[in-house]
């Protein structure tokens, strides 16, 4: 027997508890997150910076394990800091799922959701190499606006008031210019049109519906968020890009690296800081009880591909046709071509997963829209 054995049981529950803690399986995950990050990205810079959120934000320990360490695995690939602030490259957001089902029965439970800031979509766009700047503005009400579309070009004037206050905002829009010298630019925005489209796509609301969180805290960082990743979709993308948006506002609970090219889970009827969850039937349990991380003895452990959706016959069937209207006819090209828009490494068009395939679509139709 070791010393351990012979330790009081409520000393051996504190030991238990200190060791199946959040803050220890982040650390524990330090040498898995190394190997995810680009080169020359530190994992303890990471570690630090995720201790801090938990320090900055103790919901957070609350939430289902997994999905802390999902989303952190997330940032490691695509080389992100997590913060504290809508500012901040990506941060993390403690959601309540009602719908999750706890290890000792029951549902509802925190969650943690990734959201990818400004300054994240930013440093990804740099980093990919084609993009010489990018920009989210604000057009001020004492501001000098003018946009005037034209068949060969558009003309744009933007003055900003240097005299005096520049009042309220009026519109957003972003501007994006590519190394080889071309540029693009979003259609502006008005406030109105950007508290509609918050109003459909906010995941953060309580249990009326009314929106809180970071659209509430900070609309206009948000709203800059909002124009950036419009912009995005008018400019060449990374791999790393297209992987930010898809995980941006999701829920990773699997930390295989392949995990990054699946679609994550999005939570549903979700709840951010309800007092109404102040009573212990409606909270979720303590959190050495939050996560099962491994299997029971008697279980054979699950293999997490098992429950990946594979593309299916229509995809299939346009994505054929995706290859031969891009005049893709031999496999080495239409493969690399794959690759390129989805980072997967595949050898027939049947080994895509569906969150893939689907990716493929999607920029095919943006491309073919421009």
């Amino acid at each position: 027997m070791t010393a351990t054995d012979y330790k009081p049981v409520a000393q051996r529950r504190t030991v238990a508890q200190a060791e199946n803690s959040l803050q220890n399986k982040i650390r524990q995950m330090e040498q898995q997150f190394q190997l995810a990050m680009p080169r020359g990205v530190e994992a303890v810079q990471l570690v630090r910076d995720a201790l801090t959120c938990l320090q900055s934000n103790p919901k957070l320990a609350e939430c289902e394990h997994k999905s802390v360490l999902g989303a952190l695995m997330t940032c490691a690939q695509l080389g992100l800091r997590p913060g504290v602030s809508v500012l901040g490259q990506a941060y993390l957001l403690p959601f309540w799922d009602k719908n999750l089902e706890r290890p000792n029965g029951g549902k509802g439970g925190f969650r943690a959701q990734l959201v990818i800031g400004y300054q994240g979509y930013v440093e990804l766009a740099y980093r990919s190499g084609r993009i010489a700047s990018l920009h989210a503005r604000r057009v001020y009400a004492n501001d000098y606006f003018e946009i005037e579309y034209g068949a060969a070009e558009d003309k744009w004037v933007h003055r900003p008031y240097l005299d005096g206050p520049r009042g309220d905002v009026k519109l957003y829009y972003a501007v994006g210019r590519t190394v080889d010298g071309g540029y693009r630019i979003t259609d502006p925005v008005s406030v109105a049109d950007m508290q509609a489209y918050r109003d459909r796509h906010a995941t953060a609301k309580d249990r009326n519906g009314k929106v809180v969180g970071p659209w509430v805290d900070h609309f206009d960082a948000m709203a800059d968020k909002t124009m950036i990743r419009t912009l995005m979709k008018l400019l060449p993308k990374s791999t790393e890009q297209q992987q930010a948006i898809a995980h941006d506002g999701g829920v990773r609970v699997d930390v295989t690296p392949d995990a990054i090219n699946t679609e994550p889970d999005y939570v549903d009827g979700e709840v951010v800081d309800d007092p109404a969850l102040g009573a212990s039937e409606n909270r979720p349990e303590p959190e050495t009880s939050q996560v099962n991380d491994a299997p029971p003895a008697d279980e054979p452990p699950t293999d997490p591909a098992a429950d990946v959706q594979m593309a299916g016959r229509s995809e299939l069937a346009r994505l054929k046709q995706i290859r031969a209207a891009e005049k893709l006819d031999d496999d080495a090209s239409w493969y690399d071509y794959l690759h390129t828009v989805t980072g997967a490494r595949v050898t027939a068009d049947k080994a895509l997963t569906l969150a893939q395939a689907k990716q493929i679509i999607d920029v095919f139709s943006e491309d073919a829209q421009r």
